[in-house]
């Protein structure tokens, strides 16, 4: 195997085992918790504890500055993944009709530790892709990250209905356990940190949010993905109040949710290399809010299951090519010599607007119906699209993307 597919193949890994606590959190939960009876404004709250990935920015600086010289991003890697293997093996051990609060307070702990791994990762990832292969690294990480969310969210929920809480949590830790393997056999080169710092530098975090065009890219971040995951959360609810089973509704996430989102993924990254870095953003952004208006068929009363599966392979389809499109973006405009800080504070800020969306889904459902609230999901979607026209437009002089240099 070539060294060039060796690092795509761990970075695609690491980044199908941290999106699973996400897909969990985001899609199996709320299934879960609706079917045992909890309202849909508490249900839609749930996503609130995805707050570490929404502020992990913060403690970015950390990661970059403190690391082994052996594997700076690795020795910050393999601890955090063991530590979310056994806060699973712990949650599958609590009762889901009295540990409610428990299990808030471990799923608090276990996003914590993942949204940390996650700045290491990132850090990682930025060193060791080369700029000619962004677009098609992107594309294998956006992939596995859906993909990592259908196994959390789907998998999760299918197993769940068939053998039960704690075994679906243990499978759960398995597949989080994985990507250990590839991990420990990787030897991270020495120039992931180029030279050592005295201090923390928090100073990266300012020089960033300086940059020219930031504020619009700032926008950008909060609003791209806020309709696709506002959408999301409200989908498995209603598929619920449709009588659908938790397996049924499993297996359109499982099967044709990550069919469609790993073919939209690597179909994106492919594309993205022909049709240029910020263009895909326009033209994704606006393929991924026509998807969302898929959403109104089954909000129409129509829940067969082939309806349901293709609604989900449509939507999945669109967010992976206008994720990836996203992610390459956030690459190119981070610094090698803060790698994780940047491309966590992106990270961060494109969740900001998904946080606050998937929290107040569940009030726009209940005051507004489904159809109503998918529509509102698909024009805000829009509106991002645009706003990313709006920049395209105005950066029309400058360079394609290559480096943070060229960023304007």
């Amino acid at each position: 195997m070539s060294e060039t597919r060796k690092r795509l193949t761990l970075i695609a890994s690491l980044y199908v085992s941290q999106a699973i606590p996400l897909g969990f959190l985001i899609v199996a939960l709320p299934a879960i918790l609706r079917r045992e009876g909890l309202g849909l404004e508490q249900t839609g709250l749930i996503g609130a504890l995805a707050l570490p990935w929404l502020i992990k920015f913060l403690w970015a600086p950390v990661v970059d500055r403190f690391g082994s010289s052996r594997g700076h991003y690795r020795s910050w890697i393999i601890p955090l993944q063991s530590i979310c293997v056994l806060m699973v093996v712990g949650i599958s051990r609590l009762d889901l009709q009295d540990g409610l609060f428990w299990l808030m307070v471990a799923g608090a702990g276990f996003m914590l530790a993942s949204a940390t791994q996650d700045i290491a990762t990132d850090g990682l990832a930025v060193h060791i892709v080369r700029g000619e292969d962004r677009g098609k690294a992107n594309g294998l990480q956006v992939g596995g990250y859906y993909f990592g969310q259908i196994l959390g969210g789907g998998l999760v929920l299918v197993l769940f209905d068939r053998v039960g809480w704690t075994a679906a949590l243990l499978m759960m830790a398995l597949l989080l356990a994985l990507p250990l393997v590839p991990t420990l056999r990787f030897r991270e080169p020495s120039s992931t940190v180029a030279e050592p710092r005295a201090k923390i530098d928090f100073g990266a975090l300012r020089r960033f949010l300086t940059r020219p065009g930031a504020r619009t890219w700032i926008a950008i971040l909060l609003l791209y993905r806020s309709g696709e995951a506002m959408a999301l959360t409200m989908f498995n609810p209603m598929l619920v109040d449709g009588g659908l089973s938790l397996g049924e509704i499993g297996l359109a996430l499982g099967l044709a949710g990550s069919v469609g989102a790993f073919a939209g993924a690597i179909l994106g990254g492919w594309l993205i290399s022909t049709i240029g870095r910020k263009r895909s953003l326009v033209l994704f952004g606006l393929l991924q809010a026509v998807a969302l208006c898929a959403y109104l068929v089954p909000a129409g009363g129509e829940f067969r299951p082939s309806t349901v599966y293709t609604v989900a392979m449509i939507v999945a389809f669109a967010g992976g090519m206008a994720t990836a499109a996203l992610y390459t973006n956030m690459m190119d405009r981070s610094d090698p010599r803060s790698a994780a800080t940047d491309f966590t504070l992106q990270q961060s800020l494109c969740a900001i607007g998904p946080l606050f969306g998937s929290a107040l889904s569940g009030f726009s459902a209940a005051r507004f119906g489904y159809s109503m609230h998918f529509t509102l999901c698909a024009l805000l979607a829009l509106v991002s699209a645009l706003v990313v026209a709006r920049w395209l437009t105005a950066q029309s002089a400058a360079p394609e993307i290559g480096s943070v240099a060229e960023v304007g």
